[in-house]
């Protein structure tokens, strides 16, 4: 029965000590998010862009000629 005791307090100990090394990796992990979720942001907002492309140049060209007279022309890109 002593060996099992000591099994069982074994891994109790190793538990508890896994439960705060991975709490305390989390909390230093705070950062990382706020930069993973800025870049994820970035990406939607270019992968947007690129599928819209058209329609937003059309809106761009009429405001421009609107406004100035002219055509907008976006550099040969679409």
């Amino acid at each position: 029965m002593d060996m099992l005791d000591n099994l069982c307090i074994c891994v109790m100990l190793w538990g508890m000590k896994t439960r705060d090394n991975v709490k305390d990796f989390l909390k230093s992990q705070d950062g990382v998010s706020n930069v993973v979720a800025t870049i994820i942001i970035l990406l939607i907002v270019v992968l947007l862009i690129g599928v819209f492309w058209e329609r937003l140049q059309e809106w761009l060209s009429g405001i421009m000629e609107t406004i100035f007279g002219t055509s907008f022309d976006a550099g040969g890109l679409g």
